[in-house]
Formats: structure tokens, C-alpha cells, sequence
């Protein structure tokens, strides 16, 4: 760990706890990245981004931390929108729907080239891939400075599980080939 003023001897983050209500327990990782932020050892996306998982985890309200988080976010110029013709349903566009609220994609981030192939997998080969997927969710959290141990293995696991019922909920028969007319 890193010397910070507002990390206990027991590795806990006192910015988030604060903002969490409970002790917020940190990793390296997110020290690192909270270190490396325009606003270092504060109220930061990493702080908040902890202080809403430990609220979430205790199934309370984090819309006030959500607030402040979309405040913390950077602007964007124009909003993204999906063309239609270039969306195709698959495993990996539920599981960005799902992301959605919490990660949005960075310009250096592989996640659509990752929704590409898990919709191009399909059901089925994202069940024979779920290691993969889910190395990817930790890999992009570690990047993120964001939790990325076992317990958020399993939840990525979860996560991926999901996103692959729900696309065969919407979808049970697989998606429709644009290439396919009924006479």
C-alpha cells in the first residue's frame, strides 16, 4: 500500500468509508489509482466507485453516490447512441447493458472487440468460454483500479451467467440473420 493519510492500519479507506457509512476495505490497486487521480487522496471516481459497491453490497441506496459520480465523470460531446444496423443482439450486448451504469468503455479498453466475439460466440460458446470472459471483466477491473479478486471473480462469473439467460430469454431461438426472409 501506498502512505495516505486517509488509509487506516487495516487497510481501510476512510474517504469511502465516509461516504459509504461503514469501513470500506481498500486494495493496492485502488490506492494506486485513487494516487494517480487529477484529485488524489479525496473524493475521486475511485472513492466513490468503492463507497457504491459497499452500499450495493449491503442493498442500500446509492443514489446520492451515483449522483455524485456522474459529476466526477468526464463530458462527453455527443451522446452514444447504437446504429441500428450495425447492432446485433448477443450475450455480450447484455452484459454492456448491464456494465452500463456502472463502467461506461475507455478509449483504450478492448470491450467492444470483447462484445463482438461473445455475440459472435453466442449462448452456447460463451458457456465454454466463461473462463475467458471473466478474465477480462478482472482484467479491465484491475485496470480500472477497481476490486478484482476471487470474490469479484465470482460475481463476474455471475455477471457473465446472466447476460447469457437473458439473451436466451429474449432470443430463444438465437437472433434473426439479416439475411434471412420469410416468403
Amino acid at each position: 500500500m501506498i502512505h495516505c493519510p486517509h488509509l487506516t492500519q487495516d487497510n481501510a479507506c476512510e474517504v469511502a468509508g465516509q461516504m459509504a457509512g461503514c469501513k470500506v476495505r481498500t486494495t493496492p490497486s485502488a490506492c494506486n489509482a485513487c494516487q494517480a487521480n487529477e484529485n488524489p487522496r479525496a473524493i475521486n471516481l475511485v472513492t466513490i466507485g468503492m463507497a457504491v459497491v459497499n452500499k450495493k453490497r449491503r442493498k442500500q441506496d446509492t443514489r446520492e453516490l451515483e449522483s455524485l459520480l456522474r459529476n466526477y465523470l468526464p463530458e462527453r460531446d455527443e451522446p452514444e447512441t447504437i446504429k441500428i444496423d450495425r447492432f446485433r443482439p448477443g450475450p455480450g450486448n447484455e452484459l454492456k447493458r448491464m456494465l452500463a451504469w456502472f463502467a461506461k468503455p475507455s478509449k483504450t479498453c478492448n470491450c467492444e472487440t470483447r462484445v463482438d466475439t461473445m455475440n459472435d460466440w453466442g449462448a452456447e460458446g460463451c458457456r465454454r468460454n466463461i473462463d475467458t470472459i471473466v478474465d477480462w471483466l478482472l482484467e479491465e477491473a484491475q485496470l480500472r483500479g477497481l476490486p478484482h479478486g476471487r470474490f469479484t471473480a465470482a460475481i463476474a462469473r455471475g455477471l457473465a451467467g446472466t447476460a447469457i439467460r437473458k439473451y436466451e430469454q429474449k432470443f430463444p431461438e438465437g437472433p434473426s440473420e439479416p439475411d434471412d426472409e420469410t416468403e
